[in-house]
């Protein structure tokens, strides 16, 4: 199961983090692909996602559930998704991880994903750089996000 790592230092306090990362809301703008994002629960939400991987392109119906919390150090996160049009699945635990760093917070964000079905049969080197191509997006939106609400404080 490939996993990909990010780390990234936000000008927010951990609790100013924590709140973004639980409002699906503002969280949706910031992963690469979402085109819908409804809550299910306090602990589940189902989202949409569309990617172009190589030479297919997959839409996911996923829905994702808060596994592990430690507000506001540690969040865990597990998800499927499911593209029936061409047999894939996809299979993701994501943990965030927050610290204190000076005014600000320290993120590290792990992603374990596993691809299954005509998706995964496209190869791990190109599933491999998609995927992580897609976690770098994804922090460095969240990054700037939370960078430019902490400049309107």
């Amino acid at each position: 199961m490939p996993r990909f790592e990010e780390r990234f230092t936000v000008q927010a306090s951990p609790e100013t983090v924590w709140g973004f990362l639980l409002d699906p809301n503002r969280l949706a703008p910031c992963i690469p692909g979402c085109e819908g994002l409804e809550i299910v629960d306090a602990r589940r939400y189902a989202m949409r996602l569309t990617v172009k991987v190589g030479f297919l392109s997959t839409s996911q119906a996923i829905v994702m559930e808060i596994v592990e919390e430690d507000p506001p150090r540690r969040l865990v996160s597990k998800g499927h998704g499911e593209d029936k049009l061409i047999g894939s699945q996809v299979d993701v635990r994501t943990t965030l991880e927050l610290t204190p760093e000076g005014e600000g917070t320290r993120v590290a964000y792990t992603s374990d994903v596993r691809v299954l079905g005509r998706l995964g049969s496209i190869g791990d080197a190109v599933m491999k750089s998609k995927a992580g191509q897609l976690a770098a997006e994804f922090a460095k939106n969240v990054k700037a996000a939370l960078d430019s609400a902490g400049k309107s404080q």
